[in-house]
């Protein structure tokens, strides 16, 4: 129970308090007087639902709506996190893991533990082989599904610097899911991995060329 909780509940039980107290003062006396007690005990009771009960029930109700699964997948991020900041990559690794417990239709957290061994451990192939044992373990909405082959050709591009593998994924999202939106994005990465190609090829005759002339 958090202290803010604690205090309402004292100050409700204090007014019930005074409210018994003025009662026994005033429940002998006249009409009038108890006519103005009930109308001052209506105000009060006003201001302190106001001020504390309608908040209590908020909390209960956030309570209800955020569960164990929503804090959960916000605390486990929250973890990951601070342990990438800390350097504890494997301990990162851990916590999204936990969050695809939790949520093993979402792609998110594996995305996030590829990302983690691609940049952060340098393991590409750690990063390759979580994304495509995670696209294999099922038969994915077609966003999910695109939204894993896309991470691996980028790791593919990134990190291992293997265009052809990488091409070869993008053109199975084309296949898989023509005229959509991921068919388009797939063929758009597919001219960037062709003008790097090109300037590879291009800045490899330059150093062929250079070194020819050298010999000379």
């Amino acid at each position: 129970m958090n202290t803010q909780l604690i205090v309402r509940i004292g100050v409700a039980a204090l007014a019930l308090l005074i409210i018994a107290l003025l009662w026994n003062m005033v429940k002998d006396a006249g009409d009038g007087m108890k006519l103005v007690f009930v109308i001052l005990l209506g105000l009060t009771g006003g201001i302190l639902a106001v001020k504390y009960l309608i908040p209590m029930l908020g909390d209960a109700v956030s309570e209800s709506v955020f569960s164990s699964g929503e804090r959960t997948e916000q605390d486990e991020m929250t973890k990951a996190a601070a342990s990438i900041a800390q350097g504890d990559y494997q301990g990162a690794i851990e916590h999204y893991e936990k969050m695809l417990e939790d949520k093993p239709d979402d792609p998110f957290p594996v995305a996030e533990i590829a990302k983690v061994y691609a940049e952060r451990l340098r393991d590409p192939q750690s990063a390759l082989k979580a994304l495509e044992d995670h696209l294999q373990s099922k038969d994915w909405p077609v966003d999910d599904a695109a939204f894993i082959m896309f991470r691996i050709a980028d790791v593919h591009i990134t990190h291992l610097h293997d265009y052809d593998t990488a091409r070869d994924m993008l053109e199975q999202v084309i296949g898989n899911f023509p005229n959509t939106r991921h068919s388009a994005n797939a063929h758009h990465r597919i001219s960037e991995i062709e003008q790097i190609q090109y300037k590879m090829l291009v800045d490899q005759r330059s150093k062929n060329a250079a070194s020819a002339a050298a010999k000379l």
